[in-house]
């Protein structure tokens, strides 16, 4: 069997034991031999929108369709199928992508690329997505942040921050999600002064109010053990601050042995009427 061939049978298989029921999908699309690929690009994107399996499920299948039809997909439909076998957990569904991504031409594309680095991260498989970025021609703050997520998320901290330093060297623009997966590792690792630089560059970029990375400041001060720091910053957005921001401050001055200080930050969020979930104990 031809392995693009393979690819597709691969698919059909997958489909039919992952999902148990479908909704019906409109083929009026496929009515037409002359359907432009850029409208196959849009419903596959849109397929991907929401966190139900159901729809990375139907944008891999309209994605075989598209195929069977011999048209030939671009680096954004090659994107949204992998990010959907990503979410999956189809390490096997991504490989097959990755293999077609190469064979049409769209291997080292940065869409595609960033996509591969992060589906193979997502998926444990960081020594494959290791070699997609090192070979990707061009990397932009998705592709460095694949990366850095995908080395925290794995456990290899040292690699994270490692990372980091590298792409400091490149002109790359630092964003909210990157942040935090660099103080999450900083926070695993107690490297109290790599966090601290990390937080002068949040100041420096006017993000110390954003709550995402308010909170992860937080955790990291927490973890490292400077709870002076995480309740200044805590203090700093203190209304807008959620279950996430009082659990993260709460742990750390456990950790401390701070048994007070830990109940004093319980009995507000208590006071403000914020639920507390399972890591808030």
């Amino acid at each position: 069997m031809p392995k693009e061939r393979g690819a597709y049978r691969f698919a059909e298989v997958f489909l039919f034991r992952q999902a148990e029921t479908r909704a019906s999908l409109s083929v009026s699309l496929w009515r037409s031999p002359q359907t432009p690929v850029v409208s196959v690009d849009q419903l596959s994107k849109a397929e991907i929108i929401g966190n139900e399996n159901m729809k990375f499920l139907e944008a891999i299948r309209i994605f075989c369709q598209m195929r069977m039809a011999s048209e030939t997909p671009t680096q954004f439909a090659f994107s949204s199928v992998i990010q959907a076998s990503a979410s999956l957990g189809s390490t096997e569904l991504g490989r097959q992508m990755h293999c077609l991504a190469l064979k049409c031409g769209f291997g080292y594309e940065l869409f595609v690329g960033s996509n591969l680095a992060d589906m193979y991260s997502k998926c444990g498989m960081i020594v494959d997505a290791c070699k997609v970025f090192e070979e990707m021609p061009y990397k932009d703050e998705v592709s460095w942040t694949a990366m850095i997520d995908g080395f925290a998320k794995n456990g290899d901290f040292e690699e994270a921050l490692l990372a980091f330093k590298r792409m400091m060297f490149e002109d790359i623009v630092i964003d909210q999600h990157l942040l935090c997966s660099t103080l999450g590792a900083c926070g695993a690792l107690k490297a109290f002064n790599f966090g601290k630089s990390i937080h002068s560059s949040v100041v420096k970029l006017g993000l110390e109010l954003d709550l995402v990375v308010g909170n992860a400041l937080i955790d990291m001060y927490s973890k490292v053990g400077d709870m002076e720091s995480a309740s200044n910053v805590f203090a700093i957005g203190f209304e807008g601050r959620n279950v996430v921001s009082y659990s993260s401050l709460i742990d750390g001055y456990v950790e401390k042995d701070q048994i007070e200080k830990a109940l004093d930050v319980y009995l507000e969020l208590q006071r403000r009427g914020i639920k507390p979930n399972e890591f808030t104990f």
